[in-house]
């Protein structure tokens, strides 16, 4: 949610894959409870203008409804290994960026759940956390955990515009990220023919054909 000109189109693709799982983001769950997004100070003026201009006069009640049923946290397991999805990390689901180039002993902080890091010394569990937020690709390993970001389909933040999403082998886990060209020129030209301030135009477009804030 939030940023693109068409919210309702998005929501609807997403419901009819199907998927087995799903995660709530924070700008999902902004459209949804009508609460801050919790973004960047660069990007947070784009974000409640573009919630509020056009995510909630497109969203019907319906679709508001079921980004509600989304959780931002899941921990399963995958070939018999820990799995845990989550929009931000695990200690902090919804609002916290595992950047690539932060200090190892921070993304450790990062990657227990608050609850557990209070009680006890920290240790982490072996297995996959699958993570986004950060619209930037990652595959790293932390003494046992591979944290893995599939970058941002929609507003990638890595310097490359192009679509980003990521296919994860679980035979031989191998983790590929993919970058596919897509028509910018015809989404930036939607965003003029709804976004009225000519400042968020501007920012929203130049994200798009730079990939980057």
């Amino acid at each position: 949610m939030d940023y693109g000109p068409e919210p309702e189109k998005v929501v609807d693709f997403v419901r009819e894959l199907n998927p087995r799982f799903m995660i709530l983001g924070n700008h999902d769950k902004a459209v949804a409870y009508g609460v801050d997004c919790g973004c960047g100070e660069k990007t947070h003026e784009l974000s409640v203008y573009t919630r509020i201009n056009i995510s909630m006069k497109l969203l019907s009640e319906d679709q508001i409804k079921w980004l509600r049923s989304l959780n931002p946290y899941i921990e399963t397991e995958l070939e018999g290994k820990r799995l845990v999805l989550v929009h931000g990390s695990p200690r902090n689901p919804l609002y916290e960026y595992m950047l690539p180039n932060l200090p190892i002993e921070t993304l450790k902080l990062m990657l227990s759940p608050s609850t557990v890091s209070m009680r006890r010394s920290m240790q982490l569990k072996p297995g996959i956390v699958i993570a986004g937020h950060t619209h930037i690709p990652m595959d790293m390993s932390i003494e046992g955990v591979r944290v893995l970001n599939p970058g941002s389909v929609g507003q990638p933040r890595d310097g490359d515009p192009r679509a980003s999403y990521a296919i994860l082998d679980t035979e031989k886990m191998n983790f590929y990220v993919v970058k596919v060209r897509y028509d910018i020129d015809k989404t930036i030209l939607k965003l003029k023919n709804i976004v009225t301030e000519n400042k968020v135009y501007e920012k929203l477009a130049k994200i798009l054909l730079t990939g980057s804030i």
